[in-house]
């Protein structure tokens, strides 16, 4: 049975302070009474009230006079953009640690380093991940085009 050796005993130290913090940060966020994973996920959407034919009407439901504005709200909306922005934030993240963890255990025995040249292009790939939401923001800035 081989000893267990300082590297070992530092990527588990550094893996479980990880684990704890991100423990720590999610139940700081669980209790926290203002705060709601379901609003940071949602995004304001103005919505005009309309019948059942999709003509605007006043909030008693009758339809509007002509030259009348539509009465419109906001509200929040689920996005499925940011949600997928936040997995592929959570899948780099692991990545980045477990990368991390590998690199800091070789570093701690003495060795070399290896070159992160070619594994950086699989980093910038993950970029993909947050498209969805990238397209969004790009559309919504032109959203003053639309009639």
């Amino acid at each position: 049975m081989s000893s267990i050796r300082f590297s070992e005993i530092l990527v588990v130290v550094v893996a479980f302070g990880v684990i704890i913090s991100m423990m720590l940060c999610y139940r700081s966020l669980r209790d926290a009474k203002s705060w709601s994973l379901t609003d940071a996920l949602s995004e304001e959407v103005p919505l005009t009230k309309t019948d059942a034919d999709g003509n605007p009407v006043d909030a008693v439901g009758k339809p509007l006079p002509p030259g009348q504005a539509p009465i419109t709200m906001t509200l929040m909306k689920a996005s499925s953009s940011r949600f997928i922005a936040m997995i592929g934030t959570v899948a780099i993240l692991m990545l980045y640690v477990g990368f991390g963890l590998a690199c800091l255990r070789r570093f701690a025995d003495g060795e070399d380093i290896p070159d992160m040249s070619k594994g950086s292009s699989f980093f910038y790939s993950g970029i993909v991940l947050f498209a969805p939401y990238i397209v969004n923001k790009f559309s919504s800035a032109f959203s003053f085009f639309k009639p």
